[in-house]
């Protein structure tokens, strides 16, 4: 049984290695994903001599992803099948690619059964396409981002110790213009996961941007480096009441820091409507699908979309 473990911020200096070498995109490539949501999802690490692993859950319902490191994908895949069942737990995988599920396939016919996650697949964009806005399918978000620029004054500052607080209190703010953060809509543990990329945000190599309007703090991002070629974002908040604040934030801190980027990963949608139209109308690159993996005796858990 591997010896698994909630994951520290120490951790990094071996996992992000890893996870860099690895060649993923999706945001659970990043170490600060595995961290900042190690509470909300009781995400734990194992190192072993030879492999890193990740789950996520439990002690009964343990989510496996791929682990990294040496040996077939069958052998790996057969290690997590063994630890499933000494543990006495159904067997899943969470976060495989098309492209995994079908060599998974290959090396073990007729096991398995896969379905899309769709609400967990992430949005990759093109770096250069979120900063210059150009051509006609960008005419609208132009427009949102010119009439900003004209109707406030504003200003963009990279996020530091001094700002923690600003952007903090964006937070807060935001919870209350949308109804307060709760457990039932999952913003509780957003708002647990904000706090603990501030306090930890050198620790965790984090970077980030703040605007404010006539000096007041009205949005922020703040994301991290998954690989040189793709840059991932993991919180972008702006106050309601100010027309374009997203596309301006969104804009300014790409162009200001992702130039040497090729893409920047937007992460999920969650399956909420609006959430996925917005992710949607800037045109991603890549929308990376994202496969749950169970054996094909046991009860499916994803619904098809």
């Amino acid at each position: 049984m591997f010896d698994f473990r909630i994951p520290e911020v120490s951790d990094r200096e071996w996992m992000q290695p890893a996870l860099t070498a690895s060649g993923g995109m999706g945001s659970e490539f990043a170490f600060g994903t595995l961290y900042l949501w190690s509470d909300a999802y009781a995400t734990k690490v194992c190192k072993t001599d030879d492999l890193i692993l990740r789950c996520s859950g439990g002690p009964m319902r343990m989510t496996y992803q791929l682990p990294l490191g040496n040996g077939s994908m069958r052998d790996q895949v057969e290690r997590l099948l063994a630890d499933a069942k000494e543990r006495g737990c159904k067997f899943r995988i969470w976060g495989l690619t098309k492209e995994q599920t079908e060599a998974l396939e290959q090396e073990m016919p007729g096991k398995f059964r896969y379905q899309l996650d769709r609400a967990s697949s992430d949005y990759i964009y093109d770096t250069q396409s979120l900063i210059q806005l150009s051509g006609r399918k960008y005419h609208s978000k132009r427009n949102h981002l010119s009439r900003f620029q004209r109707t406030y004054d504003w200003s963009y500052e990279d996020i530091s110790p001094d700002n923690f607080k600003d952007c903090i209190a964006v937070a807060r703010a935001w919870c209350e213009q949308n109804g307060g953060c709760g457990e039932e809509d999952g913003t509780d543990s957003e708002n647990c996961a904000i706090h603990k990329a501030f306090k930890y945000y050198d620790a965790l190599h984090l970077s980030g941007g703040l605007l404010r309007i006539e000096g007041k703090p009205v949005a922020f991002t703040v994301g991290e480096e998954i690989n040189p070629e793709t840059y991932l974002l993991h919180f972008e908040k702006a106050l309601s009441g100010y027309e374009g604040l997203y596309p301006a934030i969104n804009q300014a801190f790409a162009a200001q820091h992702l130039e040497s980027y090729r893409y920047v990963n937007r992460e999920e949608d969650l399956g909420i409507e609006g959430l996925r139209k917005a992710k949607l109308s800037y045109y991603p690159a890549i929308i990376l699908e994202k496969y749950v993996v169970t054996l094909l005796e046991e009860t499916p858990e994803i619904p098809e979309e």
